[in-house]
């Protein structure tokens, strides 16, 4: 229950309190963080970030960072150098501004208000970038395709500004707002490998003009060998010079042609030997994707962790962020387009052993109701039943009637499944067909992800769960009775869309666009890229002053 409050403390039941912004309108600094519009920036609207940089002024009584009387010239320096830097991330410098910042800097004799203006334009362009860099450049959120993770705590960037410019050490604050995944680390030391070897591509283009088979004879092949070594298919050991398609070729072809969803045979067509004509450029703007994709995974915990790549169709179990031999399974996904297996970041809580299938309103009205019409007996064969199921008094309480299916043989669910509550309503679960794990493309179900190796799964997630063991596992999911076991310790689960991806042996992997999501993310950042409208001399000065006419706010 609440404290109980002395009734003096209690406002008059007629009165309204006066609302306070803290920033001061009559301030110039005041006045451009209220418009949350700078018009020396060419993205005027800093809404996206305003809230941070009007923390970093409050902390000044809004009063310059910068341009001080004591300026510092070499966090001048600092903040032009981190923002340069920012193409080392995949991210645009144009995008901050830095080269208009540059003049902005050198402008002689600024007056106060001027000051003011350059000084807000410097701090908006430098939290842009950390901002960018935590959390990306595209909020998850705001894409078109199904996306289930929360932001990112945010860190107290105005204490931490403030102390870097104390110490005048600016350029270590970037290590704090770099994500700190493994995957987002692996994609970027890859990224600034192939930034430095530039695009390679048309002195060895892989163009035989011809099929090619097993056995085969041409000179390109060479080429084609290169190709493979780079991949880190092929080890050195190959005969670099050797003109023929030969066994360790075939096989490596065989791989990247099983990634790519093509039929894996060996034999190069045109669409297999596009596959080996990708251009460095090409590679870095994949990874760009992939880096921007990377910054809306949490940092990770050290312990165990559960990673579904949707477009890879497997799945990852790690018992530590380095684990040299994570468990690894085929997993089939939700079927393009319609039912995409969504992007997701939560914990897993328990596990259900020969679990019911509470099924979904929409299969059942769509796919079960109409066969059930047309035979009066098929509920009964399919070991369907209708329960009432009584809502909660949050949900306005009543009841109403839900198809379930019973543990069995015929359940789609299989004999386990494993549960991380989430809005979407998916989950990692047995099947009771595993024909679909032969298919090279398997995106197939209602949205939920089917394993391959749900005893193996099992195992690893009730690893250190007193009680617990392959016998007592491989009873459970053979048991008369639906069996709920809560985990003693949560598992992260990520269902992530990595179509350019570093696996554990730190090989990059490029897999299909199966859900048609890089494209999606593209248009988001092309929207986002810095327009060419602003002026770019700083003598388009912003004058503030008690009567200054602020813009209205986005």
């Amino acid at each position: 229950m609440p404290a109980t409050v002395p009734e003096t403390s209690l406002p008059s039941i007629n009165s309204v309190p006066e609302v306070v912004n803290p920033i001061p309108a009559d301030n110039p600094i005041g006045a451009i963080l209220l418009s949350k519009r700078h018009p020396l920036l060419l993205r005027a609207d800093f809404s996206r970030v305003s809230e941070l940089v009007s923390q970093i002024y409050l902390s000044t009584q809004f009063q310059p960072i910068w341009f001080t009387a004591n300026r510092s010239e070499k966090n001048l320096n600092d903040l032009l150098s981190i923002l340069n830097n920012a193409s080392n991330d995949a991210l645009n410098p144009a995008n901050y501004d830095v080269d208009h910042l540059k003049q902005l800097i050198n402008e002689p004799n600024p007056d106060s208000a001027a000051v003011a203006g350059y000084d807000v334009a410097l701090t908006v362009s430098l939290v842009r970038y950390l901002h960018d860099l935590r959390h990306g450049q595209v909020d998850p959120r705001d894409v078109e395709y199904p996306v289930h993770i929360a932001p990112k705590p945010t860190l107290d960037l105005a204490g931490l500004l403030k102390q870097y410019l104390a110490a005048q050490t600016l350029t270590e604050v970037v290590g704090q707002f770099e994500p700190k995944t493994k995957q987002y680390q692996q994609l970027k030391q890859i990224f600034t490998r192939l930034q430095q070897l530039g695009n390679q591509t048309g002195a060895q283009e892989f163009k035989p003009g011809k099929m090619l088979r097993p056995g085969d004879k041409h000179p390109h092949i060479v080429h084609l060998r290169q190709r493979l070594r780079d991949m880190g298919l092929l080890d050195n050991n190959s005969a670099a010079d050797s003109k023929t398609y030969d066994n360790d070729l075939v096989a490596a072809v065989k791989k990247v042609q099983q990634q790519q969803g093509l039929t894996a045979d060996g034999v190069i067509g045109s669409a297999t030997a596009a596959l080996f004509n990708q251009s460095s450029s090409e590679k870095i703007a994949q990874l760009a994707l992939a880096m921007e994709r990377a910054r809306w995974i949490p940092d990770t915990t050290d312990g165990p962790m559960i990673v579904v790549n949707i477009p890879a169709f497997e799945l990852w179990a790690f018992n530590s962020v380095d684990d040299p031999n994570p468990l690894n399974m085929k997993v089939v996904v939700g079927k393009s387009p319609s039912n995409q297996t969504p992007v997701l970041w939560e914990e897993m809580k328990y596990l259900e052993f020969m679990p019911y299938w509470n099924i979904p309103k929409t299969i059942y009205e769509k796919e079960i109701l109409p066969k059930a019409a047309n035979n009066q007996g098929y509920l009964a064969s399919q070991e369907i039943e209708l329960v009432r199921h009584q809502n909660s008094d949050e949900k306005g309480g009543g009841s109403y009637l839900r198809a379930r299916q019973r543990p069995g043989k015929k359940n789609p669910l299989g004999r386990v499944k494993f549960v991380f509550p989430n809005t979407a309503d998916v989950y990692l679960h047995d099947t009771p067909g595993h024909a679909a794990f032969n298919r090279p493309r398997r995106d197939l179900s209602h949205g939920c992800v089917r394993v391959s190796a749900p005893e193996q799964l099992a195992e690893f997630v009730l690893g250190d769960q007193a009680g617990w063991d392959k016998e007592s596992i491989k009873q459970a999911m053979s048991a008369p009775k639906t069996r709920h076991v809560t985990l003693k310790r949560a598992v992260p689960v990520l269902f992530y869309y990595g179509t350019t991806f570093v696996d554990h042996q730190n090989q990059l992997r490029f897999y299909p666009d199966v859900y048609g999501q890089d494209e999606q993310l593209k248009k988001a950042l092309d929207k986002i890229h810095a327009p060419t409208t602003a002026s770019s001399t700083p003598n388009n000065q912003l004058v503030m002053s008690k009567s200054t006419d602020v813009g209205t706010n986005p």
